[in-house]
C-alpha cells in the first residue's frame, strides 16, 4: 500500500486541481427507498434535477430490435414496458384506479411463487406496457419496482431493456441499469454514460472502476490515491479496489472481508483478482457470469437450474450445461447431468425398451428438482416425433403427459391413443381439448376443470376477485389469483378453482389452462 501511494503521489498533487474533491463524494447516510433490493449499489449520487435524456440510442431489448430513445418531458416512466397489450391480452389501464403507492406495494409484495407458468404470467406482467396510475405523475417508482423485481429473479436482459426504454438518467434507474450491465458484461455504456454526463456524479469506486475498464488504470490509481487522502472511501472498500488495480502488491497478504451486503461492483473485483465468495447462495442476479460455456461444469448447471427455476432462464442454457462434459461424481446435479446424457443416447437409438427406460429416468431425476416443465419444453422436438406404439403403456402415459407440458396438445393426444384413460382425457380436457369428467375422488382435477369452466362465483372469495375485475383493476385480480396459486402442486382445491377463473375471465385462458396443467402434472409421474 505505502509504496503504490508514494509512487502515484506526485501525480495525484498535480492533478488535483484538474479533479476536485467535490468529484470524489463521501457515502450518504440517506435511507434507501422502500423498492431497493439489499445489493443494490449507490454507483452514482445526484443532486437535483437530472437533464432530459439526450443519447438517441442506448441498447437493445432482448430480441436485437434497436431502442431509440427520446425526451421523456412529462410522461410518466411508470408506462413504459416491453409488451404491448396486443401480446399480453392485458388491458391498457391494467391498474384502474388504484394510486401508485398501492401498484408499487402490489409488485413488490407478491410472493412470485407457484408452477412455471404463473411465475411467467407474473413475468409479463412486470414487462407490460400499461398506463400509468392516475396519481403517479411523471414519477418513476412502480417502473423502478418492477425493475427490481426482475433484478431479484435475476432477469438481467429484461430489466436492462426496460431501463434503456425508460431512459437511465434519474439516480434510481441509473443505479440499476449500472449494476445489470455490470453482471452483463456491458460496462461500456454505463461507464461512458458517466464521463458523457456531468449531472451524473460517480462515486469512487465506480469512477475508479470506469476508468480501468477503459484501460486508463494510471488515472483509475490516482482517482483511488485521492480518495485516500481525503477519506473519502471506507477501508474494505479502498482494500478491494487497490488490490483489483495491483492484485500482484497484494499477493501475500490477507484478502479483504467479504462486503454486507456484496455489491455487483464488489463481487466482480473479487472474481477478477480470485478472491473467495461469500458463504450460501449468492442472488440470482449474480449468477449470470457462471452461465460461461468456459466456466466449470457442475458452476453452469447450478446457476442455470436456479435460473430456469426462477423464471428468468430458457431451458436451452441449463440444458447444454447438462451436456457439456463427463459427469464427475454421482448424486444431485452429476445424476441429473446423467440423465440427460443417457436420454440423448436413447433418443439416437432405434431401440424403444432403452427409450423408455431412459425416459423415465430422467423425467424422475428432473422431476425431484422441480424441472418437469423445462424437461417438457427442451425435449419437445423428439419427444413429439416418438411413434407412441413402440413404448409400453406406462412409457405412453408418461410421454402424454410430457406433451401436454410442453404444449403440444395435438400430439399428446396422439400418444394417448383412441381410447385414453378416464384421467387423461380429463387432463386433455384441461387442455382445451374435449369435454372429460374428473375420475372420483381426484379433487384438485375436478376444481381445474370447474374454474376453467367460467362458472359464476362459487363463494365469496370469487365474487370479490370478480368485483375487482368489474372494478378495472385487472392487475390486482391477476396478482391475487397468482397469489392463491403460489402453493403449486400442493395448492388446495378451493385455492385452484377460484385462481383459475379468475385468470380466465382476466383474459388470459392459455395461462391459466397451463398453469393448471402443470399443478397437476409438474410434480412428476
Amino acid at each position: 500500500m505505502t509504496a503504490r501511494v508514494a509512487r502515484l503521489a506526485g501525480l495525484a498533487a498535480a492533478l488535483a486541481a484538474a479533479l476536485p474533491l467535490a468529484a470524489l463524494p463521501v457515502p450518504g447516510t440517506a435511507a434507501e427507498p422502500r423498492s431497493a433490493i439489499p445489493w443494490l449499489s449507490q454507483s452514482i449520487e445526484l443532486e437535483g434535477t437530472p437533464p432530459p435524456p439526450s443519447r438517441p440510442k442506448i441498447g437493445s431489448p432482448p430480441g436485437g430490435d434497436t431502442i431509440t430513445v427520446t425526451p421523456l418531458g412529462d410522461i410518466s416512466r411508470d408506462a413504459v414496458g416491453l409488451l404491448p397489450p396486443e401480446r399480453t391480452g392485458f388491458a391498457r389501464d391494467f391498474w384502474g384506479d388504484a394510486t401508485a403507492r398501492e401498484v408499487r406495494d402490489l409488485v413488490l409484495d407478491h410472493p412470485d411463487r407457484g408452477v412455471p407458468e404463473a411465475r411467467a404470467l407474473f413475468h409479463r406482467l412486470l414487462l407490460a406496457e400499461a398506463d400509468p396510475p392516475r396519481d403517479g405523475g411523471s414519477g418513476e417508482s412502480v417502473l423502478v419496482a418492477r425493475v427490481d423485481r426482475l433484478l431479484e429473479m435475476g432477469a438481467l436482459e429484461e430489466a436492462l431493456a426496460l431501463i434503456e426504454r425508460a431512459g437511465p438518467e434519474t439516480p434510481e434507474l441509473f443505479r440499476r441499469w449500472f449494476d445489470a450491465a455490470l453482471l452483463l458484461d456491458r460496462a461500456a455504456e454505463p461507464c461512458a454514460a458517466l464521463r458523457e454526463n456531468p449531472a451524473l456524479s460517480p462515486t469512487l469506486p465506480a469512477r475508479v472502476f470506469c476508468l480501468a475498464r477503459g484501460g486508463d488504470w494510471n488515472a483509475a490509481e490516482i482517482t483511488l490515491t485521492l480518495g485516500e487522502q481525503v477519506g473519502s472511501i471506507p477501508g474494505p472498500e479502498q482494500a478491494l479496489l487497490a488490490r483489483f488495480l495491483d492484485p500482484e502488491l497484494f499477493e501475500s497478504e490477507a484478502p479483504p472481508p467479504i462486503p454486507e451486503p456484496l455489491t455487483p461492483l464488489d463481487f466482480l473485483m473479487r472474481e477478477a483478482v480470485g478472491l473467495s465468495r461469500p458463504p450460501g447462495q449468492l442472488p440470482l442476479a449474480f449468477l449470470h457470469p457462471d452461465l460461461d460455456p468456459h466456466a466449470p461444469m457442475r458452476m453452469r448447471i447450478d446457476a442455470g437450474e436456479r435460473l430456469v427455476l426462477s423464471g428468468a432462464l430458457a431451458p436451452a442454457p441449463l440444458f447444454a450445461a447438462y451436456r457439456a462434459g463427463t459427469p464427475a461424481a454421482s448424486g444431485g446435479v452429476w445424476d441429473r447431468a446423467a440423465a440427460v446424457q443417457a436420454l440423448d443416447a436413447a433418443l439416437a437409438a432405434d431401440d424403444p425398451g432403452a427409450r423408455a427406460a431412459a425416459l423415465r429416468t430422467a423425467d424422475e431425476a428432473l422431476s425431484a428438482r422441480g424441472l418437469r416443465v423445462a424437461f417438457a419444453r427442451e425435449y419437445i422436438g423428439p419427444l413429439s416425433r416418438l411413434d407412441p406404439a413402440t413404448l409400453p403403456a406406462e412409457a405412453r402415459l408418461r410421454l402424454g403427459e410430457l406433451l401436454l407440458l410442453a404444449g403440444a396438445v395435438d400430439a399428446a393426444r396422439h400418444a394417448a391413443g383412441p381410447e385414453a384413460d378416464p384421467r387423461f382425457a380429463a387432463l386433455l380436457a384441461v387442455a382445451g381439448a374435449g369435454t372429460a369428467p374428473a375420475p372420483a375422488g381426484d379433487d384438485l382435477l375436478s376444481a381445474a376443470l370447474a374454474g376453467l369452466a367460467g362458472a359464476p362465483p362459487a363463494d365469496d372469495r370469487e365474487a370479490q376477485l370478480a368485483g375487482l375485475l368489474d372494478g378495472g383493476r385487472q392487475g390486482e385480480a391477476i396478482l391475487a389469483a397468482l397469489a392463491l396459486l403460489q402453493a403449486g402442486d400442493e395448492v388446495a382445491p378451493p385455492e385452484l378453482r377460484a385462481g383459475l377463473r379468475t385468470l380466465r375471465a382476466a383474459g388470459q385462458d392459455a395461462s391459466a389452462r397451463a398453469i393448471a396443467l402443470q399443478t397437476l402434472l409438474a410434480g412428476g409421474h
